[in-house]
């Protein structure tokens, strides 16, 4: 069975991303790459995701994506507002993202999910010209399936940092 990518919202947000690409074929192979499990190693780290991609030769590609930082004053702006929500906090710990977690952080200027490709640094060392590639769209579909399974896990480059700190205000506070 065909593994289906974005199957939750979340996870479709961050599909969003490869929205209004015209590389006809980057995105059904990329898809495909990820399926086969040709990603082979992803590493987040802050805003930065790091991935090798096999590719056709012996030795994988390399992949970068970066995602905008927090500004200082939007992130704690949220998270004095997402620590006055203790019902979202609990949500986070169970693995389950509300839509309301979305809405404020954009009413915060944090932008949680890319709305466009271009939103996302992106570099691959395979000689294709295209942005993204084959390669970096097999990450990003591969990282919307991480997404769909464990949100609070894969998303940590946005949010745990976030749900981290809003919770020890929320306990500090009560």
């Amino acid at each position: 069975m065909a593994e289906k990518f974005g199957k939750t919202w979340w996870g479709q947000k961050w599909l969003q991303s490869l929205n209004n690409i015209d590389y006809s074929n980057r995105l059904p192979r990329g898809s495909t790459y990820a399926r086969k499990g040709y990603v082979t190693k992803i590493k987040i780290q802050g805003n930065h995701i790091d991935a090798f991609v096999q590719g056709s030769k012996m030795t994988p590609y390399k992949v970068q994506l970066k995602l905008p930082e927090f500004s200082g004053v939007a992130l704690n702006d949220f998270i004095d507002k997402l620590a006055e929500k203790p019902l979202l906090i609990s949500k986070l710990f169970n693995r389950e993202l509300d839509p309301t977690l979305l809405t404020f952080a954009e009413k915060n200027g944090l932008k949680i999910f890319p709305k466009q490709w271009s939103d996302i640094e992106m570099n691959c060392n395979c000689p294709d010209w295209a942005v993204p590639c084959k390669h970096l769209a097999a990450v990003i579909y591969k990282i919307s399936a991480e997404i769909d399974n464990n949100p609070p896990n894969t998303l940590r480059i946005r949010i745990w940092i976030l749900l981290l700190a809003a919770s020890l205000i929320y306990f500090l506070k009560n």
